[in-house]
Protein backbone atom coordinates (compact mmCIF):
# COMPACT_ATOMS: atom_id res chain seq x y z
CA UNK A 1 0.00 0.00 0.00
CA UNK A 2 1.10 3.57 -0.66
CA UNK A 3 0.02 7.11 0.09
CA UNK A 4 0.57 10.61 -1.26
CA UNK A 5 1.30 13.70 0.82
CA UNK A 6 0.27 17.18 -0.31
CA UNK A 7 1.94 20.35 0.98
CA UNK A 8 0.28 23.76 1.10
CA UNK A 9 1.28 27.06 2.73
CA UNK A 10 -0.75 30.17 1.89
CA UNK A 11 -4.12 30.92 0.25
CA UNK A 12 -5.52 33.97 -1.51
CA UNK A 13 -8.37 35.05 -3.72
CA UNK A 14 -7.38 35.67 -7.32
CA UNK A 15 -6.06 39.20 -7.69
CA UNK A 16 -4.70 39.24 -4.12
CA UNK A 17 -1.30 37.75 -5.02
CA UNK A 18 1.58 39.87 -6.29
CA UNK A 19 3.14 37.18 -8.48
CA UNK A 20 6.22 39.33 -9.14
CA UNK A 21 7.27 39.66 -5.50
CA UNK A 22 7.54 37.32 -2.50
CA UNK A 23 5.21 37.94 0.44
CA UNK A 24 6.68 39.36 3.65
CA UNK A 25 5.99 37.07 6.58
CA UNK A 26 4.71 38.36 9.91
CA UNK A 27 5.47 36.16 12.93
CA UNK A 28 5.60 36.61 16.70
CA UNK A 29 9.28 35.67 16.77
CA UNK A 30 11.91 38.27 15.86
CA UNK A 31 12.56 36.90 12.38
CA UNK A 32 12.24 38.47 8.95
CA UNK A 33 11.75 36.54 5.73
CA UNK A 34 9.47 36.35 2.71
CA UNK A 35 7.39 33.55 1.24
CA UNK A 36 7.80 32.85 -2.49
CA UNK A 37 4.49 33.32 -4.28
CA UNK A 38 4.86 29.90 -5.89
CA UNK A 39 3.95 28.52 -2.45
CA UNK A 40 0.53 30.20 -2.54
CA UNK A 41 -2.65 28.58 -3.80
CA UNK A 42 -5.71 30.30 -5.19
CA UNK A 43 -8.64 29.38 -3.03
CA UNK A 44 -10.86 28.45 -5.99
CA UNK A 45 -8.16 26.02 -7.16
CA UNK A 46 -7.90 24.52 -3.67
CA UNK A 47 -11.66 24.07 -3.47
CA UNK A 48 -11.68 22.37 -6.85
CA UNK A 49 -8.82 20.10 -5.76
CA UNK A 50 -10.54 19.09 -2.54
CA UNK A 51 -13.85 18.49 -4.31
CA UNK A 52 -12.01 16.25 -6.76
CA UNK A 53 -10.59 14.18 -3.90
CA UNK A 54 -14.06 13.88 -2.38
CA UNK A 55 -15.79 12.93 -5.64
CA UNK A 56 -13.12 10.35 -6.46
CA UNK A 57 -13.36 8.68 -3.07
CA UNK A 58 -9.99 9.63 -1.64
CA UNK A 59 -9.36 9.00 2.04
CA UNK A 60 -7.63 11.78 3.99
CA UNK A 61 -5.20 10.14 6.36
CA UNK A 62 -4.63 10.96 9.99
CA UNK A 63 -1.12 10.77 11.39
CA UNK A 64 -2.18 7.84 13.54
CA UNK A 65 -3.25 5.93 10.45
CA UNK A 66 0.14 6.68 8.91
CA UNK A 67 1.85 5.45 12.06
CA UNK A 68 -0.26 2.30 12.09
CA UNK A 69 0.84 1.61 8.52
CA UNK A 70 4.52 1.76 9.41
CA UNK A 71 4.47 0.46 12.97
CA UNK A 72 1.73 -2.17 12.93
CA UNK A 73 1.48 -3.10 9.26
CA UNK A 74 -2.13 -1.93 9.04
CA UNK A 75 -2.73 -1.01 5.38
CA UNK A 76 -3.78 2.52 4.53
CA UNK A 77 -7.19 2.71 2.88
CA UNK A 78 -7.08 2.72 -0.90
CA UNK A 79 -6.54 6.15 -2.48
CA UNK A 80 -5.09 7.61 0.71
CA UNK A 81 -3.70 11.12 0.84
CA UNK A 82 -2.22 13.10 3.72
CA UNK A 83 -2.95 16.83 3.45
CA UNK A 84 -0.37 19.04 5.17
CA UNK A 85 0.01 22.78 5.74
CA UNK A 86 3.29 24.36 6.81
CA UNK A 87 3.80 27.29 9.19
CA UNK A 88 0.14 27.87 10.22
CA UNK A 89 -0.59 30.98 8.20
CA UNK A 90 -3.82 32.86 8.90
CA UNK A 91 -5.19 32.14 5.45
CA UNK A 92 -5.39 28.44 6.30
CA UNK A 93 -7.88 29.28 9.05
CA UNK A 94 -9.76 31.79 6.90
CA UNK A 95 -9.97 29.89 3.62
CA UNK A 96 -8.84 26.26 3.76
CA UNK A 97 -10.28 25.17 7.10
CA UNK A 98 -13.98 25.80 6.21
CA UNK A 99 -13.61 23.84 2.97
CA UNK A 100 -11.96 20.90 4.70
CA UNK A 101 -14.56 20.93 7.47
CA UNK A 102 -17.46 20.94 5.03
CA UNK A 103 -15.98 17.93 3.22
CA UNK A 104 -15.25 16.17 6.53
CA UNK A 105 -11.57 15.90 5.66
CA UNK A 106 -8.62 15.51 8.01
CA UNK A 107 -5.40 17.53 7.73
CA UNK A 108 -2.10 18.30 9.45
CA UNK A 109 -0.58 21.65 10.37
CA UNK A 110 3.18 21.77 10.96
CA UNK A 111 3.48 24.42 13.66
CA UNK A 112 6.40 26.74 14.42
CA UNK A 113 5.46 27.34 18.04
CA UNK A 114 7.48 30.55 18.39
CA UNK A 115 5.72 32.06 15.38
CA UNK A 116 2.19 31.88 16.85
CA UNK A 117 0.80 35.18 18.08
CA UNK A 118 -1.00 35.54 21.41
CA UNK A 119 -3.86 37.58 19.95
CA UNK A 120 -5.85 37.40 16.74
CA UNK A 121 -4.89 39.88 14.06
CA UNK A 122 -7.09 41.30 11.34
CA UNK A 123 -6.42 39.37 8.15
CA UNK A 124 -4.28 41.38 5.72
CA UNK A 125 -3.79 39.82 2.25
CA UNK A 126 -0.66 41.90 1.64
CA UNK A 127 1.39 40.02 4.26
CA UNK A 128 1.82 36.39 5.25
CA UNK A 129 0.82 36.45 8.91
CA UNK A 130 0.92 33.39 11.13
CA UNK A 131 -2.23 32.73 13.11
CA UNK A 132 -2.78 33.00 16.84
CA UNK A 133 -2.95 30.04 19.20
CA UNK A 134 -6.69 30.66 19.48
CA UNK A 135 -7.17 30.40 15.70
CA UNK A 136 -5.09 27.25 15.56
CA UNK A 137 -7.10 25.59 18.31
CA UNK A 138 -10.37 26.53 16.60
CA UNK A 139 -9.37 24.08 13.85
CA UNK A 140 -8.88 21.05 16.10
CA UNK A 141 -11.95 19.28 14.68
CA UNK A 142 -10.15 19.04 11.32
CA UNK A 143 -6.45 19.51 12.03
CA UNK A 144 -3.80 17.59 13.88
CA UNK A 145 -0.67 19.52 14.81
CA UNK A 146 2.91 18.36 14.32
CA UNK A 147 6.41 19.62 14.99
CA UNK A 148 8.06 22.34 12.89
CA UNK A 149 10.41 23.60 15.69
CA UNK A 150 9.84 26.26 18.33
CA UNK A 151 12.46 28.83 17.36
CA UNK A 152 14.66 27.12 14.76
CA UNK A 153 12.72 27.88 11.58
CA UNK A 154 15.31 30.30 10.21
CA UNK A 155 17.49 30.14 7.14
CA UNK A 156 20.85 31.65 6.35
CA UNK A 157 22.30 33.08 3.15
CA UNK A 158 24.60 30.06 2.77
CA UNK A 159 21.62 27.74 2.31
CA UNK A 160 21.61 26.19 5.77
CA UNK A 161 19.01 26.52 8.52
CA UNK A 162 19.24 27.16 12.24
CA UNK A 163 17.85 23.70 12.85
CA UNK A 164 20.98 22.31 11.18
CA UNK A 165 23.52 24.53 12.91
CA UNK A 166 22.27 24.47 16.50
CA UNK A 167 23.76 22.06 19.01
CA UNK A 168 22.18 18.66 19.56
CA UNK A 169 21.10 19.66 23.07
CA UNK A 170 19.52 22.91 21.84
CA UNK A 171 17.75 21.00 19.08
CA UNK A 172 16.39 18.51 21.60
CA UNK A 173 15.14 21.25 23.92
CA UNK A 174 13.56 23.21 21.07
CA UNK A 175 11.69 20.22 19.65
CA UNK A 176 10.56 19.09 23.08
CA UNK A 177 9.08 22.52 23.74
CA UNK A 178 7.10 22.45 20.50
CA UNK A 179 6.24 18.83 21.22
CA UNK A 180 4.50 19.79 24.45
CA UNK A 181 2.06 21.89 22.41
CA UNK A 182 1.39 19.88 19.25
CA UNK A 183 -0.62 16.68 18.89
CA UNK A 184 2.24 14.62 17.46
CA UNK A 185 5.61 15.70 18.90
CA UNK A 186 7.55 12.98 17.07
CA UNK A 187 6.30 13.95 13.60
CA UNK A 188 8.40 16.68 11.99
CA UNK A 189 8.73 18.74 8.81
CA UNK A 190 12.15 20.09 7.80
CA UNK A 191 12.20 23.92 7.78
CA UNK A 192 12.27 25.04 4.14
CA UNK A 193 12.63 21.38 3.18
CA UNK A 194 16.39 21.64 3.78
CA UNK A 195 18.15 18.61 5.24
CA UNK A 196 21.20 16.38 4.91
CA UNK A 197 21.95 12.85 6.08
CA UNK A 198 23.45 14.22 9.30
CA UNK A 199 20.13 15.90 10.10
CA UNK A 200 18.21 12.63 9.94
CA UNK A 201 20.68 11.12 12.42
CA UNK A 202 20.30 14.07 14.78
CA UNK A 203 16.51 13.92 14.62
CA UNK A 204 16.58 10.22 15.46
CA UNK A 205 18.79 10.97 18.46
CA UNK A 206 16.31 13.51 19.86
CA UNK A 207 13.23 11.32 19.48
CA UNK A 208 11.74 12.27 16.11
CA UNK A 209 10.34 9.18 14.40
CA UNK A 210 8.87 10.66 11.21
CA UNK A 211 10.12 13.61 9.16
CA UNK A 212 8.69 15.08 5.97
CA UNK A 213 10.81 16.49 3.19
CA UNK A 214 9.75 18.53 0.16
CA UNK A 215 11.01 15.85 -2.20
CA UNK A 216 8.08 14.83 -4.42
CA UNK A 217 6.96 11.24 -4.72
CA UNK A 218 4.78 8.56 -3.28
CA UNK A 219 5.41 6.95 0.11
CA UNK A 220 5.69 3.18 0.43
CA UNK A 221 6.52 0.74 3.20
CA UNK A 222 10.21 1.08 2.27
CA UNK A 223 10.37 4.90 2.30
CA UNK A 224 12.85 6.05 5.01
CA UNK A 225 10.73 7.40 7.85
CA UNK A 226 12.90 10.50 8.29
CA UNK A 227 12.79 11.22 4.54
CA UNK A 228 9.08 10.97 3.74
CA UNK A 229 8.01 12.49 0.43
CA UNK A 230 5.69 15.46 -0.06
CA UNK A 231 4.38 17.07 -3.22
CA UNK A 232 4.18 20.86 -3.19
CA UNK A 233 0.91 22.14 -4.64
CA UNK A 234 2.07 25.33 -6.33
CA UNK A 235 0.38 28.54 -7.38
CA UNK A 236 -2.01 28.17 -10.31
CA UNK A 237 -2.02 24.38 -10.08
CA UNK A 238 -4.67 23.30 -12.54
CA UNK A 239 -6.90 20.34 -11.82
CA UNK A 240 -5.06 18.36 -14.49
CA UNK A 241 -1.72 19.04 -12.81
CA UNK A 242 -3.24 18.14 -9.47
CA UNK A 243 -4.50 14.83 -10.84
CA UNK A 244 -0.99 13.89 -11.99
CA UNK A 245 0.21 14.36 -8.41
CA UNK A 246 -2.44 12.34 -6.57
CA UNK A 247 -2.77 9.68 -9.25
CA UNK A 248 0.95 8.98 -9.38
CA UNK A 249 1.77 5.40 -8.58
CA UNK A 250 4.91 3.89 -7.09
CA UNK A 251 8.04 3.70 -9.21
CA UNK A 252 8.37 0.44 -11.07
Amino acid sequence: MTFNVLMYHEFRERGDVDVMNPSTISVAQNYQDALPTVLFSYIDDFKEQMNFLKSEGYHTLTLQEMKNFYEKGIPCPEKSVLITFDDAFQSVHKYAYPILKELQFQAVSFVVLGWLSQKKKIFDPTVSAVMSKQELEEMKDVFEFANHTTNLHKRYSNGTTEMQTTSLQELKEDLERCGEYVTYPDVFAYPFGIFASEDTKRLAEVGIHYAFTTIPGINTKSTPLLELHRDTVMLDCTLEKFKTIVERGPKK
